[in-house]
């Protein structure tokens, strides 16, 4: 009978190696910006925010940090 290897699924790595992964770019998503725009969507608009309002909240909140 074979023994079975076992593979580890999950490796951890350091934040500098989830860098190099991701292409070197760091990203940060502005949660406090994003609540400010769904709220303020909310409360000026429509009791319910259509797709392109989440949508612009989403894009406006991800920060991508460019080279």
């Amino acid at each position: 009978m074979k023994a079975i290897d076992k593979n580890v699924l999950f490796a951890e790595i350091s934040a500098e190696e989830s860098a190099t992964v991701s292409g070197g770019l760091d990203v940060d998503f502005n949660l406090p910006g994003y609540l400010f725009i769904i709220g303020a969507a909310t409360v000026f608009g429509q009791p319910g925010l259509s797709p392109a309002e989440l949508q612009f909240a989403f894009e406006t909140a991800v920060q991508v940090e460019t080279i």
